[in-house]
């Protein structure tokens, strides 16, 4: 009944994780609300439309300056208004509510626009008059607005081909009252350079980026030209772009995304295409950056004729030609939702609610409502698993960013950074643990004496108790200060250590046969030498590595893959492959020592050998260090990177202290209970107690060693508060070991508390649990498919 009920617990959290994750992957929907006559329906062209955060009421604004208010729910004529006189030519762009009126003698009108009053009053447009530019005696023909850091920012194309920057500001005389407006900029002349035949036709759109740095006038047939405005005093084109460069498409729209940085444009063949701006090192911008197309949004083959985005995430809607209206997602490149086709209704208007709760569409005769439930668009198994494009990055990544403080804000979910920082602290875990459990529960069970073994095994099992809050207090704390302050010195104890172990036991052989009897008594103290000298060893070894690596480690590992005339007193990358290599020359030391004549005989000397050994070893991994040397290569980059003081170096470290006790208890009581005829049979046939532990003892308790293992790697791919406080918690994806990591146990415990109940954060972090479940218990499955087998062949011994 425990089995059962284990089981079975176990099994409704899995049910419990799918059921918050679930939706995720459903679709959104759109359902009809209201629809009704157009009542200000006639020959003018809607301009805009716009509507109030609840979709109670909204109000169109035709292209001769008409403003027309009504109630969504039945199409009811709340108030009107005219916003300029009508029939002069003027051109009008909204951005919220503030208007922009481009008059026929060059001046540029603002004015903000509000729908007014309840049910109980009646509704009335107010409309605030702001303060007019004067640009020039030449017509406007088309006009933009935005906020910049320094304030408004006004971009006006007039018919003499010229491109007006200018910003300003309101300054209130306190003496008088009077207001004037204080205004700077320049002005671009298009007309003599060799744009100037594209500008015998006025473009279709003029749109200036949020920042204020870039204006792009854009044509019917896809041509972009981009001009950079930083110095708004001296404007400059600086690229010319196709933005639909299929052959034969034309472009029907175009809008900003929030945030006014990404493009939408929509083309005859209703599709969507995204561009903004990246900064590579070669651009074909003269600015330094170049517009890149990220995506397309396929659409269902009519043309768009409106682009609404969303005024809180980077969803938006598009109106086609045969009345459907389609919902995308710019980031996930999801359709959300569609609306059914209407023909002979195209949609020239619509507008996304601000909650994202509806949709207000207007077609030529109709205004429809639609009620609008998204789901979670920011998600599909694309975008948490492979690389995607994100605004403003040069080319597609895995990331992992969650929130941000700007509601420009483009949620990156990419699940992978948090996947691959577990399978990294997992690593560097087992790579320091697993080595020394099973070496420690190989003597412990085959050569350490009894009463010896009895008080050593309990306190080993003892390291256990350690909370692992403590445990990553002391890795942040004190480890990692120690680590970076004497990092040459930590990373050359990885060959300090063996090479003094191993020269301790070759003069501990080196004893007269008639002192071992009293010396046996002291063996096990005497390993404890081999610490002091270890660090000793370890302390010229680092000196040289530093010596190789130009005098300063750190500084080495952060160069790069940069020479050494670009960043100064830097090393070459020969002190990368000659440390790394170290091992592999070791490896290739023993092999060549175990087949050599001379070693094998008893003329050479314990020490002799030693001393060879190491010369070989040093010069093995120097000649391979120095053949990648001469070849270019370097680890630096991509192995190896800047030096971080919390690390996978330092969770590895203090991590293996969690998991050595419980891989070395389960490994020590494997060996220990093999039986002992095995033994005696192999030591009466003339086996060392070495050959006997390697060829006996270990293949007969292989099941219970890879289970001490699986046990282990599970305690690691668990383990939260040491990656939480020693890893420095950054979801990057780097195998550089000198850098930190985010695990997903540990990104849950830090952005769980701060996300909002069922929103996608929310369900995206229970989907990382859901992972890591599932990661747990497939290694854990085959662990057991594993250990059986071994366990099968054991009972064949």
């Amino acid at each position: 009944m425990g089995g059962i009920a284990t089981i079975g617990a176990v099994a409704l959290v899995c049910l419990f994780l799918v059921w918050v994750v679930l939706p995720l992957l459903r679709g959104g929907s759109i359902q009809p609300s209201a629809d009704f006559v157009n009542p200000g329906a006639g020959p003018a062209r809607v301009v805009h439309l716009a509507a109030d955060a609840y979709l109670r009421h909204g109000w169109v604004l035709r292209d001769d300056g008409s403003l027309l208010g009504l109630a969504t729910a039945d199409g009811r004529e709340l108030a009107r208004a005219q916003l300029h006189p009508p029939g002069e030519g003027h051109v009008v762009a909204v951005h919220g509510e503030t208007a922009l009126v481009g008059s026929r003698t060059g001046a540029v009108h603002l004015a903000n626009i509000r729908l007014d009053g309840d049910e109980a009053s009646g509704h009335s447009f107010t409309v605030a008059a702001q303060p007019t530019l004067e640009l020039g005696s030449s017509a406007v023909v088309a006009l933009d607005h935005s906020v910049g850091a320094g304030g408004p920012v006004l971009a006006v194309l007039t018919a003499d081909r010229k491109l007006h920057l200018r910003s300003f500001r309101t300054k209130r005389n306190l003496l008088t009252g009077k207001e004037d407006v204080v205004a700077r900029g320049g002005t671009l002349d298009l007309q003599p350079t060799e744009h100037s035949a594209r500008l015998e036709r006025v473009p279709e759109h003029l749109l200036l980026s949020g920042a204020g740095d870039n204006v792009y006038l854009v044509w019917q047939d896809g041509t972009c030209l981009r001009v950079d405005t930083r110095d708004l005093d001296n404007p400059a084109v600086v690229e010319t772009v196709d933005l639909t460069p299929e052959d034969g498409t034309r472009l029907t729209a175009a809008a900003f995304l929030i945030g006014k940085t990404t493009l939408a444009v929509g083309d005859d063949r209703g599709a969507v295409h995204l561009w903004f701006r990246t900064k590579p090192e070669v651009a074909r911008g003269s600015d330094g950056s170049q517009l890149e197309r990220a995506r397309v949004l396929d659409g269902n083959g009519s043309p768009v004729r409106s682009i609404a985005p969303s005024e809180r995430s980077r969803l938006l809607l598009c109106g086609h030609e045969d009345g459907s209206t389609r919902l995308h997602h710019a980031t996930s490149g999801r359709e959300v939702a569609a609306s059914p086709a209407t023909p002979g209704e195209p949609v020239v208007a619509a507008v996304l609610g601000p909650k994202e709760d509806g949709i207000l569409t207007i077609g030529a005769r109709r205004i429809r409502l639609w009620a609008l439930a998204p789901g979670h668009p920011e998600v599909t198994l694309a975008a948490i698993s492979s690389p995607v494009w994100y605004e403003g990055y040069e080319r597609a990544e895995h990331v992992w960013q969650s929130t941000s403080g700007t509601d420009d804000f483009e949620p990156k979910f990419g699940l992978w950074p948090l996947v691959f920082g577990t399978l990294k602290a997992t690593l560097y875990c087992l790579l320091f643990g697993v080595p020394l459990a099973l070496l420690a529960a190989v003597y412990t069970s085959e050569f350490l004496h009894p009463r010896t073994r009895g008080r050593i095994k309990p306190l080993i099992e003892l390291m256990a108790s350690l909370p692992s809050v403590v445990l990553g207090f002391l890795a942040a704390l004190v480890f990692a200060p120690v680590v970076e302050q004497n990092l040459a010195r930590i990373l050359a104890m990885v060959v300090a250590l063996p090479v003094a172990l191993l020269l301790g036991a070759t003069l501990w052989q080196s004893i007269p046969p008639q002192w071992r009897p009293f010396a046996e008594k002291y063996r096990f103290p005497a390993m404890f030498l081999a610490l002091p000298a270890s660090w000793v060893l370890a302390g010229w070894l680092g000196t040289s590595v530093e010596w190789l690596a130009g005098g300063d480690l750190k500084a080495w590992l952060a160069a790069g893959h940069a020479g050494p005339d670009e960043t100064g007193a830097t090393g070459p990358a020969f002190a990368g492959w000659w440390f790394a290599f170290l091992p592999l020359g070791a490896f290739l030391s023993a092999w060549v020592a175990g087949r050599s004549a001379w070693c094998s005989s008893h003329r050479a000397g314990g020490v002799a050998r030693m001393a060879v050994s190491i010369v070989l070893a040093l010069g093995t991994a120097a000649v391979l260090a120095g053949v990648l040397t001469a070849s270019g290569a370097d680890l630096r980059g991509e192995l190896l990177g800047t030096y971080v003081q919390r690390n996978a170096l330092v969770v590895g470290f203090v991590m293996g202290f969690a998991v050595i006790p419980i891989i070395y208890t389960i490994a020590e009581d494997a060996l220990s209970a093999v039986p002992e005829h095995l033994r005696a049979a192999s030591l009466g046939a003339g086996a060392t107690q070495w050959q006997t532990a390697t060829r006996i003892i270990l293949p007969t308790a292989m099941s219970g060693i890879f289970s001490a293992v699986m046990v282990g790697l599970g305690r690691a791919v668990g383990e939260t508060m040491i990656v939480l406080m020693a890893a420095g918690n950054t979801p990057v994806l780097e195998l550089n070991p000198f850098n930190g990591f985010r695990t997903l146990s540990a990104n849950i415990a830090v952005e769980l508390p701060e996300a909002v109940r069922d929103s996608t954060h929310y369900r995206m972090l229970y989907l990382a649990a859901l992972v890591l479940f599932a990661f747990t218990f497939a290694l854990n499955t085959v662990a057991e498919l594993v250990r059986q087998r071994f366990r099968k062949r054991a009972f064949q011994l």
